[in-house]
């Protein structure tokens, strides 16, 4: 035991009360070996010296001790084998210290250590959180009445590796005889020896691992390469082979088919091979015939196709130049209607109506203001009735008769109001303009075929 693991670092007393004292420095009691026994008190004999065989007494019920209450020399060990780095430091922001970057974990613990040498809030802190950890090893050490099922307890937790909570649960019994501690303790303290040589050890064999590392990885990529290469070079081969297996069998299957038939040639009497032979070539002939039918309907079908399609291509032709034409003829009123006026640049943006109104059935609302806008810039009236979805169809008849032209597509209007439109016109001899759909280009259109 350290000396300095009692001695606590400025930074981290905030957690220690002023209960904190030092304690008066532990009497220690000399013991030799002569004779199996030690000057002084010989309870204090460490187990591995021979003594008297006693016959394994009863414990009396379990009856536990505080951590404040161990002897100093469990304080090191608890803290450093019952509890993590990480533990202590949060145990350190629990009793409010400061978590300094610049303490150590040596700092750390021997400021812990020192704080559990009596009743203190850090201690009762530390037993009360040892005790919640490790509940299951004291439950289960709590159940050994004898010194026997102590050490097989002990000993279980000790291959296995349950090493720190077995050691909270022993040393915390009151009623563990002398020479379980020193077992338990000196077992303890040793593995710590060990546990310390061996992250020596691998210490050394990392670094020599890290060392040895890059040459292992050049090795995998090029071995990885090699493989690669191999594997290429195997599946090119297995294709080959595949290849060539088929060819194999095709031929041999064909060889078979000409051994039968030369079979059957070599039974049959020549009248009766010539015979079949035309049968043969008939059915061929046959199957030809039936061949050349089915190649002269697809042929027909397909000019059938082809001559629908001609059609096509001639109405979406003609279709074409009729679009290219209303938007020319959209971009010539659009260039007069928004040329700004001059004195110099004629105000003409079109045919002029004369003050006539033209009467538009059916369409779309949204596009009336633009219908409306061209007919008073060409000296119009303009009226809009959408053909019965919302104005009444009988209001139809009268706007009919205000107007001097009306204009109607086809593609937004109902059929009745279609047919109302054309017998009004042939009677009292209108004109009328059927646009083929609903847009500015198609309405100019209409109105120049008013105009003129």
């Amino acid at each position: 035991m350290c000396e300095s693991h009692y001695t606590m670092p400025k930074r981290l007393q905030g957690f220690k009360d002023d209960t904190f004292q030092s304690l008066p420095p532990v009497s220690r009691k000399k013991f030799s070996v002569g004779n199996n026994s030690l000057i002084g008190d010989a309870s204090l004999a460490p187990a591995v010296l021979p003594g008297p065989q006693d016959v394994t007494p009863q414990l009396s019920p379990v009856l536990r001790k505080k951590l404040w209450e161990l002897d100093q020399s469990y304080h090191c060990i608890v803290i450093g084998t019952c509890l993590t780095l990480a533990e202590l430091r949060w145990l350190q922001r629990r009793l409010g210290g400061s978590a300094s970057v610049s303490a150590t974990d040596y700092d750390l613990h021997r400021a812990f250590v020192g704080a559990v040498r009596t009743a203190t809030p850090a201690s009762r802190l530390i037993h009360k959180h040892l005790d919640r950890k490790y509940k299951s090893a004291i439950q289960q050490f709590g159940k050994a009445r004898t010194r026997d099922e102590l050490d097989a307890y002990w000993d279980t937790a000790l291959a296995s590796g349950e090493i720190a909570g077995a050691f909270w649960a022993v040393i915390t019994r009151s009623d563990v005889p002398m020479a379980m501690l020193d077992r338990v303790y000196g077992e303890v303290h040793m593995l710590s020896h060990l546990s310390g040589a061996s992250v020596r050890v691998d210490l050394h064999e990392l670094n020599r691992l890290r060392r040895h590392c890059p040459a292992l990885e050049a090795q995998l990529a090029d071995a990885r390469m090699t493989a690669r290469r191999r594997l290429t070079e195997q599946q090119e081969t297995i294709d080959t082979l595949n290849e060539r297996l088929t060819q194999s069998l095709e031929t041999e299957r064909q060889l078979q088919a000409a051994e039968t038939r030369l079979a059957m040639l070599e039974e049959q009497s020549l009248a009766t091979q010539l015979t079949a032979e035309v049968e043969n070539l008939t059915a061929r002939l046959d199957a030809e015939h039936a061949r050349a039918e089915a190649a002269e309907i697809t042929i027909e079908s397909w000019k059938q196709q082809a001559s629908r399609s001609i059609d096509q291509n001639q109405w979406l032709a003609r279709q074409l130049a009729e679009m290219r034409h209303e938007r020319d003829m959209l971009e010539v009123t659009l260039e007069r209607l928004l040329s700004p006026p001059c004195a110099e640049v004629s105000t003409d943006v079109g045919p002029d109506l004369v003050g006539r109104c033209v009467l538009f059935v059916g369409g779309r609302q949204g596009q009336c203001v633009y219908f409306r806008e061209l007919v008073e810039r060409r000296n119009g009236r303009f009226i809009h009735h959408d053909g019965g979805r919302k104005d009444a169809r009988a209001r139809l008849w009268d706007v009919m008769q205000q107007a001097d032209a009306i204009l109607c597509p086809l593609d937004c209007v109902s059929h009745d109001a279609v047919h109302r439109i054309k017998r009004f016109c042939q009677r009292n001899t209108k004109p009328l303009v059927l646009l083929s759909r609903t847009s500015l280009a198609a309405f100019n259109r209409g109105l120049n075929a008013v105009v003129s």
